[in-house]
């Protein structure tokens, strides 16, 4: 008997997916419910399980993007099937199959050896041997124990053995240019961003707020974070400010949907999240979703704000979490020089993006003296087929006052 196993679709938007990784090899006998491939959307990658027990004919290379249900591999109920579709079967990864009983396992202790070889993913062996990593000294997560992607990444960086001489290669005369694949998550957001331009028409304001007082406030919640189990950031003050500023100026928490424009009475911000790659030339960018900030408190949303970004980062979000945003938040606060303005880019289908940067100490006129302040330069686009100047004008001036006078957000 043969069942497909079809791309899974993991979100409302979602209409394609790329096979990143498979955690299972070709032939090898998967039990329902372990994990059988890594499935890149425009946003995360995700462990995906299989649905099916039986031996695994792979339809679809790593790296090959598809569309949602459509087939990507087969489960083979039996041998004789597996043989039918033109699979050899190899030794099973889950445990020793007893004879006469094809779809019973018996899962063994973990081992990450067949014969003298490492079990070891494709990517991983590749990203191993790119990071200069022995996969011997490297605990394989995967199916059997074998090697993945997410081990490469844990691995702590190897010492050279006591002894060793470095050799410096001589520099070559003509140095070729690094070549990365331009396909899965950057392939994505690519698409996205030129979505974003080619559908809106995206205007950017920019100015700066005082943020001393913020500040002062910050360090009394500082001050309290033993007994508030958590250090309150500055972007949990934002993304208040935020919220307190979409609920004063509602039509800057709306979208176009067909012939309407939905304005929202829940303030779900986006936040924006950048990813380490898996070499020093790669990078990808996550919008994990705070949801009803309009009726959380400050510390509230700093827990729940850094629980949404550590578990991004750990790739642990689900569908849920990384959609209905209504507004963003894109901060380049911890890596932009002082004083960086930019032009973040709308996150459809929102058509509002508060991009702070990072604060500055200079000068200021305050009536008739010139004062030391601590600036915070803003940008903010906005969609003007929703927003005219007016409305996004009043947003930033609301924006503005709550950061220069935070007890407003708390009151």
């Amino acid at each position: 008997m043969i069942t497909e196993f079809v791309m899974p679709k993991l979100a409302m938007a979602m209409n394609e997916g790329t096979v990143n990784e498979w955690l299972a090899q070709e032939g090898d006998y998967v039990e329902k419910g372990m994990p059988v491939a890594v499935v890149e959307t425009e946003k995360v990658s995700y462990d995906i399980e299989s649905p099916h027990a039986g031996y695994l004919h792979i339809l679809v290379p790593e790296g090959a993007t598809v569309d949602v249900e459509a087939p990507i591999a087969q489960f083979a109920s039996d041998e004789e099937s597996y043989h039918g579709v033109g699979g050899s079967p190899v030794s099973d990864s889950y445990g020793i199959r007893p004879e006469g009983s094809p779809t019973a396992v018996v899962p063994p202790p973990v081992a990450r050896t067949e014969g003298n070889r490492i079990k070891a993913s494709p990517l991983a062996r590749k990203m191993a041997a790119d990071r200069g990593l022995e996969l011997h000294s490297i605990s394989g997560t995967g199916p059997g124990g074998r090697i993945v992607k997410r081990d490469i990444l844990s691995a702590e960086p190897q010492e050279r053995p006591v002894g060793s001489t470095d050799v410096t290669p001589a520099v070559p005369e003509v140095l070729d240019p690094v070549r990365i694949p331009f396909k899965g998550v950057r392939a994505t957001i690519a698409k996205r961003m030129m979505e974003s331009l080619d559908t809106t028409a995206q205007l950017s304001t920019f100015w700066e707020v005082e943020l001393d007082t913020l500040l002062a406030l910050r360090q009394s919640f500082v001050e309290r974070q033993e007994q508030l189990q958590t250090r309150v950031s500055v972007n949990a003050f934002l993304v208040k400010a935020i919220a307190h500023a979409a609920t004063q100026v509602p039509i800057a928490n709306a979208e176009i949907e067909g012939d309407e424009i939905l304005i929202h009475r829940a303030v779900n911000i986006g936040i924006a999240t950048a990813l380490p790659g898996a070499t020093e030339y790669d990078s990808s960018l996550v919008v994990p979703v705070l949801k009803n900030v309009q009726s959380m408190g400050l510390v509230q949303i700093d827990k729940a704000m850094k629980s949404l970004i550590e578990r991004a980062r750990s790739n642990e979000l689900g569908p849920d979490e990384l959609s209905g945003s209504t507004i963003t938040l894109s901060s380049t606060a911890s890596i932009a020089p002082q004083g960086m303005r930019a032009t973040p880019l709308l996150n459809l289908p929102n058509t509002t993006v508060v991009g702070p940067s990072t604060p500055l100490r200079k000068p200021v006129a305050r009536g008739d003296e010139i004062v030391l302040r601590t600036m915070l330069p803003i940008s903010m686009t906005f969609d003007h087929r929703v927003m005219d100047g007016e409305p996004a004008s009043r947003f930033g001036k609301v924006l503005s006052d709550v950061i220069e006078q935070p007890g407003l957000m708390l009151a």
